[in-house]
């Protein structure tokens, strides 16, 4: 297997483990943060960040990482255009991540705010929708690959 298929088959992988994650995180866990007692929250929402910290961290710099790869590793005009696509995309996950998600959860270790995890929730839509075109878009680098 050359650069290019390692590479792609890496990229795919780390892409779709982050889709999964994501909807994961949108569909259930910041909804279920409604659910969490007051007192409690703070707790919560520390253990949260430190937790899901250490796996999507790691999984985003790899992902990152193999997205710009792909970039100079394209044999082909479509496979060019597919990586910067989802070069693009994954920009728009970091800068949504961290402009927009970790100053929410900033705020949420300050106590628990409804209005908050509301802004959360509607603002991850971001993220979610970026990545589910990511994910079609590493699929749409194996197949021509």
């Amino acid at each position: 297997m050359d650069l290019w298929n390692s590479a792609v088959v890496a990229h795919g992988a780390a892409t779709w483990f982050l889709v999964g994650l994501i909807w994961i995180v949108q569909r259930v866990h910041y909804p279920s943060m409604h659910e969490v007692d007051s007192q409690r929250f703070t707790a919560f929402e520390a253990m949260h960040c430190q937790r899901i910290g250490q796996v999507v961290a790691p999984a985003m710099l790899l992902e990152g990482g193999l997205a710009a790869a792909l970039i100079p590793l394209a044999n082909t005009p479509l496979q060019w255009w597919l990586a910067v696509i989802g070069g693009l995309l994954a920009v728009v996950n970091w800068v949504s991540t961290f402009f927009i998600q970790v100053p929410l959860h900033n705020r949420l270790q300050q106590g628990k705010n409804t209005d908050t995890i509301d802004r959360l929730i509607a603002t991850n839509w971001i993220r979610t929708v970026a990545w589910t075109l990511r994910g079609g878009i590493a699929v749409g680098i194996l197949l021509n690959a």
